[in-house]
C-alpha cells in the first residue's frame, strides 16, 4: 500500500494482535493503515484514536484463529486432535479504499511444529495453510477442552493433566501449585448452580513452551489456578486470586513475576472480564479499581540452585516503581497466556457456562445465566424473591407446547386492553431480602445509579430529614405531591417489594399494591434503565437502613386525584421500553443519552410540559421549564447564555458546580451536581457531550474568552436611573462580586455579566438566589463556593430595586423585567425561610 519494504515499517501498539496473548482480532493494523494513508496525504504525522465504537468493528471482524479439539477415550485420553484454521479473511479498510484487496500473502515463517505437553495422550496437531497459529490460542483451546472433558467425565481437571504428562518437572510444578492454592476436587458436572448469592469458581491451566531454540526440555512451564467471583445480578466478574507457578529452567524472580502479571495480564483480563462497550457500563472499563485487584501468589521451581534476585514488587502502597519495566524483559505474552484459560475454566466452575472465546463480558454472562434459567425453570427471574433461595429458579418443570401457545395468544389479545385498565393486580409482598444476597459490586453499581438519579434528593423531606424516608412536597399544576418512603422498611417503605414490584413501579408507574403513580415520580425516564442497572438499584436500596415513616397524603384536585385516569395518560404519553442506542451516534453520545434521558431524567425539569403534564418533545425538548419556583434554563438553541456553552464548560459545571464563563450551580442544581460528583469522570463527560449536541454551536476557547471580555467591558459602568439599586449593590454585593482587598464571605470568580439568569426572560432564579443564597455543591469534585441569603435583610421594594439594577447593568441588551414586584412577592411567599 505504501510501496515500502517491510523493514522500513515499524508498528508499535500497547495492545498488539501479534503478542500471542490476544485471542481475537483487535485489528490494530486497520488503525495503522488509516494513519499511514492520511499521513502520506497531508504530509504530516497523524494519530488515530480508537474509541469505544471501534469495538463493534472488532466484533464484526471475528476471531483471529479457530481451533477445533477432539478426543477419544474415557477417563484416559487415547488421542487428542487439534485442528487450526483462520476464521475468515477481513482486509483492512484502507486496502479496500485503495483497491489493493488482492495482495500476495507472504508464506508463513518457518517454525517448529505445534506440540502439546500432554504426550501420553498421543496428541495430533494439524495446521492449516496459514501456519501453526499462536501458542496463546492453542493453549486456550487445549486447556479449555481438557477442563470440559474432565468435568464431563466427573474427574478432577488437575488430576487429568497429571495423568497425561510424562514431564517430571511439569508434574512437580503442578503439585506445588496445587498445594499452594489448597486445590480440592471441584464438583462434578450436572451440579445445580444456585444464583441466590454470588457465584465462586476455580480454574486450572497448564502450559509448556519451548525455549527460543525450540528445545522443550529447557523451555518454560507454568501452572495457574484462578479464583473468580461472579455477580449473578450484574454479570460482573471479579478475579479474586491467582496462584501462578513458573519453571523456566533457570532462576526466576517471584516478585518480578508478580509485577509482570499485574502489568501485562491484569490489564488484559480487565478487558476480558469487564468490557461490554454497552451504554450501561459505569466508568472506564479499562481501569481496574485497586480494591478489585486480585491477590497474586507466585512460586518458582529453581533447578539451578541460584537464589532469586531481590526485585521490588511493582504494585506497592507508595505507587508504581521501575519494577514493572524490568518485568517485561523476563516474561512475554506467551508466558502469561494460560491465565486466560484459567479464568475461562474458573467461570465454568462458577456458572456452569463454557465460554469458548473471550471477552467474558457481563452481558454474555447475564445472557448465559438467563438462558440456563429458562431451561431450569418456567418462572421469570425475580431478584427480590427467595422462596426457594434461588435468583433465577432451579426447579425443572415440564411445559407443553400447546399450553404455551394458548397463553401467548391470550396475552397478545389482552395486552392492548390491559394497558388501559384503570387498575392493576397487586404483587404479593415478600420478606425483606437478606443483606448478603447481593455482591459489593452490585450494591456499588446501584449506589451510582441512585446518585445519578438523585433518589435521596427527592425522597428526603428537607435538609434535616432522613435520607430516602420521603415527605418532600412537589408543587404541580394539579396539586401537591409528596415523595414516598423508599427505605427497605417493610411496613412503611419498600422492604416487602419484590424486584418484580420494584421494576413495575420504575418502568410502568404502578405501585406494588396496583395503584397508579403520578409522573411527578419520573418513571417515564426511569423506564429507560437497563435490566442490570435496575437490579443494581434495587440491591442498593434494599441494603440501606430501614426507616419507619408513613407517607403523606397527596393534595391533588379533582378529577386528577382519581389515579385510574393515569392508565389513559400512560397510554398516550409513556413508553416503558428500555433505552435503545442510536446507531448513527457515537458510544459517548449514547452513554450520555442513556444517563440524561434515563436515570438522570434531565428533561423532567428542562423540558416544558403540555396541558396534561407530559413532557413536550421535538423542538421543545430541553427548551426550559419552571420547577418549584426555579427556572430550569433551556439546554437547546434557546439558551440565553451570553457565552455559548462548550462541551468542556458543561463538563466543568456538572462535575464541579462551576464554569468559568457561566457561574456556579445554585438552587435545585446544587444537589444534582453533588450527585454527579460521585459518578466516574467518564460518565459526567458523556452527559456533557450529549447535552452539548443540543446547544448552539460552540466557539473555540479564544473566541469565547474575547466574547466574555466584551460582555464584562460593557457592564463596567453603572447605568443611570438605578440609584437605589446601585446603593444596595455596593453595600451588599460588590465586595464579593467585584473583588478588592476587604475580607469577604465568599469570592465570586465569574462576573455577573456572564450569568445566564440575568439574561433570561424570567427573573425567578435571580430572585430566589438573593432571597435564600447559594448552597454550593459539596462533592468529591470540590466546593463551588457559597452565597448568603438576604430574605430577612431586604424588603420587597428593596429587592425590586436591586434586581432591576442587576438586570439593567449586567444584561444591558435585554429589556427590563415586567411585573417584577409582584413576582418577588409570590416567590417570597412560596419559598421556605
Amino acid at each position: 500500500m505504501l510501496a515500502l519494504a517491510p523493514a522500513a515499517i515499524s508498528l508499535f501498539s500497547e495492545r498488539s494482535d501479534h503478542g500471542g496473548l490476544s485471542l481475537g482480532r483487535l485489528a490494530c493494523d486497520d488503525a495503522a493503515a488509516d494513519a499511514a494513508l492520511i499521513s502520506r496525504h497531508i504530509e504530516a504525522p497523524i494519530a488515530i484514536w480508537l474509541d469505544a465504537d471501534y469495538q463493534r468493528d472488532v466484533d464484526a471482524l471475528g476471531l483471529a484463529e479457530t481451533w477445533d479439539v477432539e478426543a477419544s477415550g474415557a477417563h484416559a485420553l487415547d488421542a487428542v486432535s487439534q485442528q487450526y484454521g483462520m476464521a475468515r479473511h477481513a482486509p483492512a479498510m484502507a486496502l479496500l479504499l485503495t483497491g489493493l484487496t488482492e495482495l500476495e500473502r507472504s508464506p508463513a515463517p518457518a517454525s517448529r511444529p505445534a506440540e502439546s505437553p500432554y504426550r501420553r495422550a498421543n496428541p495430533v496437531v494439524k495446521v492449516g495453510d496459514q501456519g501453526g497459529g499462536s501458542d496463546g490460542m492453542r493453549v486456550f483451546a487445549e486447556e479449555s477442552f481438557l477442563d470440559e472433558w474432565s468435568r464431563q467425565q466427573t474427574s478432577d481437571p488437575l488430576e487429568l493433566r497429571l495423568r497425561h504428562l510424562d514431564d517430571s518437572r511439569g508434574q512437580a510444578l503442578i503439585e506445588a501449585v496445587r498445594q499452594r492454592a489448597e486445590w480440592r476436587p471441584v464438583p462434578t458436572s450436572g451440579a445445580t448452580i444456585d444464583c441466590s448469592t454470588p457465584l465462586t469458581g476455580r480454574g486450572f491451566a497448564y502450559c509448556h513452551l519451548p525455549d527460543t531454540n525450540g528445545e522443550w526440555e529447557s523451555g518454560t512451564r507454568s501452572a495457574w489456578i484462578a479464583d473468580v467471583t461472579v455477580d449473578p445480578v450484574t454479570g460482573n466478574v471479579q478475579l479474586t486470586r491467582l496462584v501462578v507457578g513458573q519453571d523456566a529452567g533457570e532462576s526466576v524472580n517471584s516478585e518480578a513475576l508478580t509485577s509482570a502479571l499485574r502489568q501485562q495480564l491484569l490489564p488484559e483480563s480487565s478487558l476480558l472480564l469487564r468490557h461490554d462497550g454497552g451504554i450501561d457500563e459505569w466508568g472506564d472499563p479499562t481501569v481496574t479499581p485497586r480494591s478489585m485487584l486480585p491477590a497474586i501468589d507466585t512460586l518458582t521451581l529453581n533447578t539451578s540452585g541460584v537464589p532469586p534476585a531481590v526485585t521490588t514488587d511493582a504494585l506497592t502502597p507508595g505507587g508504581v516503581d521501575s519494577g514493572w519495566v524490568d518485568a517485561r524483559a523476563h516474561f512475554n505474552a506467551q508466558t502469561l497466556a494460560p491465565g486466560t484459560a484459567a479464568i475461562a475454566n474458573a467461570l465454568c466452575d462458577a456458572t456452569g457456562l463454557r465460554f469458548r472465546e473471550p471477552p467474558f463480558t457481563a452481558a454474555r454472562i447475564r445472557a448465559g445465566l438467563r438462558e440456563q434459567a429458562a431451561a431450569d425453570s418456567d418462572q421469570a427471574p425475580d431478584f427480590g424473591r427467595r422462596p426457594e433461595s434461588t435468583l433465577f429458579g432451579t426447579r425443572r418443570r415440564r411445559r407443553r407446547r400447546w399450553t404455551s401457545a394458548v397463553v401467548a395468544s391470550l396475552l397478545t389479545l389482552g395486552g392492548a386492553a390491559a394497558t388501559v385498565l384503570p387498575w392493576k393486580a397487586s404483587i404479593a409482598p415478600i420478606p425483606r431480602p437478606a443483606s448478603d444476597l447481593y455482591s459489593e459490586a452490585a450494591i456499588e453499581r446501584g449506589r451510582l445509579v441512585a446518585e445519578a438519579g438523585d433518589c435521596a434528593v427527592c425522597h428526603t423531606a428537607d435538609e434535616d430529614g432522613v435520607a430516602n424516608a420521603g415527605g418532600r412536597a412537589f408543587e404541580t399544576p394539579f396539586g401537591t405531591v409528596f415523595s414516598t418512603n423508599i427505605t427497605p422498611d417493610e411496613a412503611t417503605g419498600i422492604g416487602n417489594w419484590s424486584f418484580g414490584a420494584f421494576e413495575r413501579a420504575m418502568r410502568h408507574g404502578i405501585s406494588r399494591d396496583g395503584h397508579h403513580l403520578y409522573p411527578a415520580f419520573p418513571y417515564t425516564a426511569f423506564a429507560k434503565l437497563s435490566d442490570t442497572d435496575m437490579q443494581s438499584l434495587y440491591a442498593y436500596l434494599m441494603t440501606q437502613p430501614a426507616v419507619p415513616s408513613r407517607s403523606i397524603e397527596n393534595d391533588i384536585r379533582f378529577p386528577f386525584n382519581i389515579r385510574g385516569l393515569m392508565a389513559g395518560w400512560n397510554l398516550l404519553n409513556h413508553d416503558p421500553k428500555p433505552f435503545t442506542p442510536d446507531p448513527t451516534q457515537s458510544a459517548l453520545w449514547n452513554r450520555g443519552a442513556y444517563l440524561a434521558e434515563g436515570v438522570g431524567h434531565c428533561s423532567a425539569c428542562h423540558s416544558p410540559r403540555n396541558a396534561m403534564g407530559a413532557e413536550k418533545r421535538g423542538d421543545d425538548y430541553f427548551a426550559g421549564a419552571l420547577i418549584d419556583g426555579w427556572e430550569a434554563p433551556a439546554l437547546s438553541q434557546l439558551s440565553k447564555s451570553p457565552v455559548p456553552w462548550s462541551e468542556s464548560a458543561l463538563y466543568d459545571y456538572l462535575r464541579t458546580g462551576r464554569a468559568a464563563q457561566h457561574g456556579v450551580a445554585a438552587g435545585p442544581m446544587a444537589p444534582v451536581v453533588a450527585g454527579l460528583g460521585e459518578l466516574p469522570e467518564s460518565d459526567v463527560r458523556a452527559i456533557a457531550h450529549y447535552v452539548a449536541s443540543f446547544m448552539p454551536t460552540a466557539i473555540d476557547a479564544a473566541q469565547a474568552s474575547d466574547l466574555a471580555d466584551e460582555h464584562v467591558a460593557l457592564t463596567a459602568a453603572a447605568p443611570p436611573g438605578f440609584d437605589a439599586g446601585e446603593r444596595l449593590y455596593r453595600g451588599a454585593c460588590a465586595s464579593c462580586h467585584e473583588g478588592g482587598d476587604v475580607p469577604v464571605y465568599s469570592r465570586a470568580e465569574t462576573s455577573l455579566a456572564l450569568n445566564t439568569n440575568l439574561h433570561s426572560d424570567r427573573p425567578d432564579n435571580v430572585i430566589q438566589t438573593i432571597l435564600d443564597g447559594v448552597v454550593a455543591p459539596h462533592s468529591r469534585a470540590g466546593n463551588a463556593g457559597d452565597m448568603p441569603g438576604f430574605r430577612a435583610d431586604f424588603s420587597d421594594s428593596q429587592l425590586t430595586a436591586l434586581v432591576s439594577y442587576l438586570r439593567g447593568r449586567f444584561a444591558p441588551d435585554q429589556p427590563a423585567w415586567e411585573h417584577l414586584s409582584e413576582r418577588i412577592g409570590e416567590l417570597r411567599g412560596e419559598a421556605v425561610p
